[in-house]
């Protein structure tokens, strides 16, 4: 593939931004009142902090990367290859929140570098094809609906488990994941129209994405929350590019199989890593940060 290193600085660096910005993310959130969870008070509560502003400047910037690495390289190794920088979250979440890895979660690393090798192995050449609006359309209306169902139970009073939130938060960067698509497609043919459309609905789905990302992570492991919103933001982007960019599957049926057989080490992979920190969401609430803090000291 040509630009190949270029993709590979790109996503690197797409991946170091977003997973630091995390753990600062779940640092800061922790410090403020549950009673805030999954409301704009949250944000502006935590928008006074100089360390929050740097993790939200910190995912800007990964957007960004990930956006022009979307202009030199197709959907279906881009989405995995940042499912990679649950390698570096590991790493942070134990450095910066003292949470500890176990095992299961490093076979999930294992199995996931596996599977995104694969992927990248089979993967499409990249297409600037877009699809017509009514494909749009039942798209954007079954992710978004996903991104906002945790918003709608908690205004009916339910109260929500943080893995629902995670669910949540991965249907919207699936969302805001095919919008950038949508965006690097534009700026290479020059329909500058369809890119400001595109770029202020991903900004107002970002918006919600991370609002939810936030409440997500004050409830527990970074490295969980991630886990589960990184099987969404990873599988829903791939199946779809075919449906929304053309990035047709491999013809060759060896090829064919090898790629599903990757996207399943990625999703196992992931999955593992969401179930080696799962007690956390079993039997008790998020700590308090006086405690986390007192932990990881």
């Amino acid at each position: 593939m040509d630009n190949a290193w270029l993709t590979v600085v790109l996503i690197a660096g797409a991946a170091i931004a977003a997973n630091l910005a995390v753990v600062l993310t779940a640092m800061e959130a922790r410090k403020v009142s549950r009673d805030d969870n999954l409301k704009l008070t949250m944000l502006t509560k935590l928008v006074r902090r100089p360390m929050w502003r740097l993790a939200a400047s910190l995912d800007v910037g990964g957007w960004i990367l990930k956006t022009l690495a979307l202009l030199v390289a197709p959907l279906t190794i881009v989405a995995p290859g940042m499912a990679l920088g649950l390698f570096l979250l590991v790493g942070f979440s134990y450095l910066v929140l003292g949470e500890r890895v176990q095992v299961p979660a490093l076979l999930g690393i294992a199995l996931l570098a596996g599977g995104v090798a694969l992927v990248a192995l089979h993967s499409p050449e990249r297409t600037t094809t877009v699809a017509g609006p009514g494909r749009w359309a039942l798209v954007v209306v079954i992710l978004l609906g996903g991104a906002l169902a945790v918003f709608v139970m908690r205004a009916r009073g339910f109260k929500v488990d943080p893995r629902m939130i995670a669910i949540s938060v991965g249907f919207a960067w699936a969302l805001n994941g095919v919008l950038s698509k949508l965006m690097a497609d534009s700026v290479d043919t020059g329909r500058w129209t369809l890119f400001a459309v595109a770029l202020l609905s991903a900004i107002a789905v970002g918006a919600l994405g991370y609002t939810a990302k936030t409440s997500a992570l004050q409830a527990g492991h970074a490295t969980s929350v991630e886990s589960i919103v990184a099987v969404i933001n990873t599988l829903v982007p791939v199946a779809l590019a075919p449906v929304l960019f053309g990035e047709a599957w491999p013809d060759d049926p060896d090829d064919a199989i090898q790629l599903g057989m990757g996207l399943v080490l990625v999703g196992v992979g992931v999955w593992l890593l969401t179930r080696s920190t799962a007690d956390v969401y079993v039997g008790q609430s998020a700590e308090p940060a006086e405690a986390a803090q007192k932990s990881k000291g």
